[in-house]
């Protein structure tokens, strides 16, 4: 073992404050207690869209999925016409085991998403699909091929795995209520039991891999990745407590108790690892998104639990523990990107400039000066294993699987799965794109992708955003009328012919657009309240746009924007200590917001806060360079600050924006 600080990664899918903060107050999670006791915790805020395998391969890389390359579950397969889930073979660029290995530290990862086949690093590669169990039965069960990396380990680590066959009823009973009470003849019970008992089998082979190499390996860095909080909740959310309309009180009686069960099974796997791990270690516990577990839950039917859209959560967990990092401590403004930044610096490495994230020196008691490096790519892809073997079975034991869980709705022929996956990966990189302020060249691919799918209203809807970020508004409103006349308003046409009629100056329609896509929300959305809390706004009508900001917050009140434009509306009523605390909130849920610290910046001002002033212009100015007003307000306070350098750069910047002169 080297002498380089060691950093043991666990990751949880899906992971949520909201329910383990009940759990810790309970005494339910000791191991997590240890760890925020002795060190920080935060939530962690996540990037669009809201999946897995894009946001873990953000983890891994610090990287917006339009330059990690993967952009979906599944992808087109060239080799059979059909489609293959996503892989290391999709990714466009080094993970964080490739960079430590390449830096000759011992790295370690087991379990991630997309990482197989798995890939030759200086330490254990164990793919998401060793845990796979392609067979029903538990004695014919071969180990996935390219599962392991080197392949010598494979026997070594081949005992470690569970098939769900292999667990005992007392090993599933902790997880159910009155588990003699089910009726197992009945065909949804069968595969709620059968999707509890493969989910646990999975979760407990992924442990027991990285327990092994813990315990006979070298290490400078162990990755282990656990999907299991995702698909649990996606089976058993709805079963949740609080009840909710049109969900049987009976099956939740049975079901009710699995979530807060899961989070104490990965509780106990936890304190195992850190026992295994020993002394003087770095701890990261990451979430890449939360999980609905209240009233905003989309499924209030059992029928309903296949549905995705709207069970993530935007934020989820970060907790760090080790040498010299704060105690007991709370860190805001935390994102996705900003893990494998951190975990390099932890390491004593360097992080590089194309990276999207930031290190997390907040972290740190004494933070030390941050190393960069222009990049970790050296213009060739990560190593490749060996020759692939494609497992037909294998891709569509893991579509069906994805399938199961909501993610995919799958055609019935190859090709329409192969033309549907294709399009899916488009939309997500249109997204990624927009999330990253490139609306132009959002723009082109969107447009080309409705032209390849003129019928598909998602893909419609999706480029009239595009037009609308990139200032095309006549021809966004065109587009948009006549999809509404061919197939009828919605609440997302609504709230873009909204968007629309604000950005035109007519407040008035924007409003009764929004009033109408209130009328077609069942329970009121948050989103709807700070729309239309935004219009009272731009209408000046200061206490109309707080009681909607404000009724947003009570349904989420984890809500960054509308945190934003609730301190905007304070901060023009001058209640500047209120607006002050309120965007400070917003900032610290969503560091990445260049209008969030403009709108700090105003704040500042009218406080004579000055020095504080121009940290959270320049602040927001390091994400969009485009803001004329934050560059006249920093020529004017670096001019009374006598700094008449910083004050012309910011000046000339102003005119050459607005195209005239601008004097201060």
């Amino acid at each position: 073992m080297s002498n380089s600080p060691r950093v043991l990664f666990i990751g949880w899918d899906a992971a949520d404050w909201r329910i383990i903060d009940p759990l810790l107050e309970r005494g339910l999670m000791p191991a997590l207690a240890g760890i925020l006791a002795r060190g920080v915790r935060g939530n962690l805020a996540s990037i669009e869209p809201v999946l897995s395998p894009l946001i873990w391969t953000s983890i891994a890389t610090g990287k917006m999925p339009h330059k990690h390359g993967v952009l979906g579950f599944v992808e087109p397969d060239p080799m059979t016409g059909g489609i293959r889930a996503v892989g290391s073979r999709t990714r466009t660029g080094k993970a964080l085991w490739n960079i430590l290995s390449s830096q000759n530290r011992k790295a370690h990862v087991v379990g991630w998403f997309a990482s197989h086949p798995a890939e030759e690093i200086s330490g254990i590669c164990v793919s998401e699909r060793f845990s796979l169990p392609l067979s029903p039965e538990a004695e014919v069960w071969p180990v996935s091929p390219d599962s392991v990396q080197p392949p010598e380990k494979i026997a070594d680590l081949a005992g470690a795995r569970v098939h769900p066959r292999d667990l005992t009823a007392a090993q599933v009973q902790p997880f159910l209520r009155d588990a003699a009470g089910i009726d197992q003849t009945k065909p949804e019970e069968q595969e709620r039991l059968t999707a509890l008992a493969r989910t646990l089998a999975q979760a407990a082979t992924v442990q027991g891999a990285a327990a092994w190499i813990l315990q006979n390996e070298p290490w400078d860095f162990l990755g282990v990745y656990f999907r299991a909080i995702d698909e649990f909740a996606h089976h058993f959310m709805p079963f949740h407590p609080p009840l909710l309309p049109g969900v049987d009180e009976r099956t939740a009686h049975h079901y009710g108790g699995v979530m807060e069960t899961a989070y104490c099974f990965h509780d106990m796997m936890l304190a195992r690892l850190l026992a295994l791990a020993g002394e003087d270690v770095t701890v990261m516990i990451v979430s890449d998104h939360g999980f609905e577990s209240g009233r905003l839950r989309p499924g209030t039917r059992a029928d309903e639990v296949n549905t995705m859209a709207g069970w993530h959560r935007p934020f989820g967990i970060f907790a760090m523990a080790g040498p010299g990092i704060r105690q007991g401590e709370q860190l805001y403004g935390a994102s996705v990107l900003d893990i494998t930044p951190t975990v390099l610096h932890a390491c004593g490495l360097p992080v590089a400039r194309d990276m999207d994230g930031k290190v997390l020196v907040a972290a740190w008691e004494a933070p030390r000066p941050i190393q960069r490096i222009d990049t970790w790519e050296d213009g060739t892809p990560p190593p490749a294993p060996g020759a692939l073997s494609v497992n037909v079975e294998e891709e569509r034991a893991l579509a069906a699987q994805f399938a199961a869980l909501g993610y995919l709705d799958l055609p019935d022929s190859d090709a329409g799965r192969s033309t549907e996956a294709e399009n899916e990966l488009r939309y997500n990189r249109i997204t990624s794109l927009q999330q990253s302020g490139l609306g132009l060249e959002a723009l082109t691919e969107a447009r080309t992708l409705a032209a390849a799918a003129p019928g598909d209203r998602r893909i419609r809807l999706k480029l009239i955003q595009s037009l609308i970020i990139a200032g095309e508004t006549a021809e966004a409103r065109a587009s948009l009328d006549e999809l509404t006349a061919t197939a009828g308003p919605c609440g997302a046409t609504l709230r873009m012919q909204a968007n629309l009629h604000s950005i035109a100056g007519d407040t008035a329609a924007a409003l009764a657009a929004l009033e109408k896509a209130e009328t077609l929300a069942a329970d009121g959305r948050p989103d709807i309240h700070e729309h239309i809390g935004r219009v009272h706004l731009q209408q000046r009508r200061w206490r109309e746009a707080e009681a909607r900001f404000r009724r947003a917050l009570e349904i989420e009140p984890e809500s960054p924007h509308t945190l934003t434009g609730l301190a905007g509306t304070l901060a023009r009523q001058n209640r500047l200590p209120e607006a002050l605390e309120t965007i400070l909130a917003s900032l610290g849920l969503l560091h990445y917001q260049p209008a969030g610290h403009f709108q700090l910046g105003g704040i500042l001002v009218k406080m004579a806060l000055f020095p504080q002033a121009i940290q959270a212009f320049e602040a927001g100015l390091t994400m969009d360079r485009s803001n004329i007003l934050a560059h006249r307000y920093l020529a004017r306070l670096y001019r009374l600050a006598g700094n008449a350098e910083r004050a012309g750069l910011h000046r000339r910047e102003a005119s050459r924006l607005s195209g005239h002169s601008f004097a201060d």
